[in-house]
């Protein structure tokens, strides 16, 4: 298991215990966005940051 994957799990444990501990709006607006960034780079394993520019 490489380092994006396990901080993917991290991100996401760390999303769902700010979800049940945390009662606010502004709170679970940030644990849906943790939640989801844990879950993307759990599947995808990178993190992408080139920009491919084609020129014409």
């Amino acid at each position: 298991m490489n380092t994006i994957r396990i901080s993917g799990i991290v991100i996401l444990i760390v999303g769902i215990i700010m979800n049940r501990f945390l009662n606010n709006d502004g709170i679970d607006f940030v644990s849906g966005l943790l939640i989801g960034l844990g879950i993307g780079t759990i599947i995808t394993g990178q993190i992408s940051t080139k920009y491919n520019h084609k020129k014409c």
